[in-house]
């Protein structure tokens, strides 16, 4: 549905020449347009580029709600394609990326989409890459209905693993309504490192640390490959897509090298404690990080630190970590430190 906008006609009524006024309804229809963004891989500058940078191809997922828990999907997995130089050369097309005309097998000529200002909210989702699957799954407990993309992601493969969006979520009275739709892309990975800090800085000169190793508590495996899945909730209250990740068979024991980015799968709902080993001095000495600091988010790399005590003998006596998101908006958390 269009935008009314009423506008006063002119009509002149009688020989004095009167003039009265009559509302006149004009339908102004507003195209729906995208870009697209994502999160720095590396902290170094935490800032956003856009996704052209990377990919020059996404598929859209649009729905509108019509009532409370009641929705419409506007948007079937629409092809968004970068264009160079089309920059505003038309109604669908603000920021370089452009949807109208582009034929996908199986499906029509993509047309252009108008914002419903009758509708309640709108909400979008997107991904990169060929081998995606998406289709709709409800929550037999909640009954909430949700829309779903899964793929695989393969650390050792990062280039082809897909980019997947946060999910785009506005009320109809939103200022972002009518304008375009920028969708954060990030691709479903966690980076983690370990490294050490001296109590006393002075004994980083005369102590040697060899040998580390730092894994799974149990003797189980680092995940490097796996099935994603990505839920986009279109009922019910929450307004954040969830990722979860099956993993497979595989992996690699341990971390060796510290001050060193090992990318993973992510583990949203938690690991078993890790332990570490290192030679200090020749002397291996343990210590534990527990399970509840074992979560792993996609797109954020997390740094456990490790602090030496030398003092007549050696021992680790303190962990902390924090973790620096690869998007610039959320900032830089710690999670523990004790």
């Amino acid at each position: 549905m269009g935008l009314i906008i009423l506008l006063m006609g002119l009509m002149g009524c009688s020989d004095d020449s009167r003039e009265v006024t009559e509302p006149v309804e004009v339908e102004q229809q507003v195209a729906i347009v995208f870009s697209g963004a994502m999160g720095e891989e590396r902290a170094v500058t935490r800032a956003e580029t856009p996704l052209k940078d990377k990919v020059t191809t996404f598929t859209v997922y649009g729905f509108k709600d019509t009532g409370e828990d009641t929705y419409q999907q506007v948007f079937p997995g629409y092809r968004v394609q970068w264009r160079e130089n089309t920059i505003a050369t038309s109604t669908t097309n603000s920021d370089g990326w452009e949807y109208v005309g582009q034929q996908i097998p199986g499906q029509t000529v993509q047309t252009i989409k108008y914002w419903d200002y009758g509708a309640t909210a709108y909400r979008f989702m997107g991904v990169t890459g060929s081998n995606v699957t998406g289709n709709y799954e409800t929550d037999e407990a909640t009954g909430t209905v949700v829309y779903k993309l899964t793929f695989t992601a393969d650390c050792d493969n990062e280039e082809d693993t897909p980019y997947y969006s946060h999910l785009w979520y506005r009320a109809i009275s939103s200022p972002d309504i009518g304008r375009a739709v920028k969708l954060e892309f990030l691709k479903p990975f966690s980076k983690v490192r370990f490294k050490f800090i001296f109590e006393n800085p002075d004994d980083a000169a005369t102590t040697v640390l060899g040998d580390k190793s730092f894994g799974p508590m149990g003797g189980t495996t680092i995940k490097q490959k796996g099935k994603v899945t990505v839920r986009y909730p279109l009922t019910g209250t929450s307004t954040a897509e969830i990722i979860s990740v099956d993993a497979e068979a595989g992996g690699f024991p341990a971390f060796t090298q510290d001050d060193h980015d090992y990318t993973v799968i992510p583990t949203p709902s938690g690991q078993e404690p890790y332990k570490l080993i290192v030679d200090v001095d020749g002397d291996p000495k343990p210590a534990v990080v527990p399970a509840d600091f074992m979560t792993w988010l996609p797109g954020y790399i997390y740094t456990y630190v490790f602090k030496v005590h030398v003092d007549g003998t050696v021992t680790i006596d303190a962990v902390q970590s924090a973790f620096t998101p690869w998007s610039e908006k959320t900032g830089e958390h710690t999670v523990y430190n004790w």
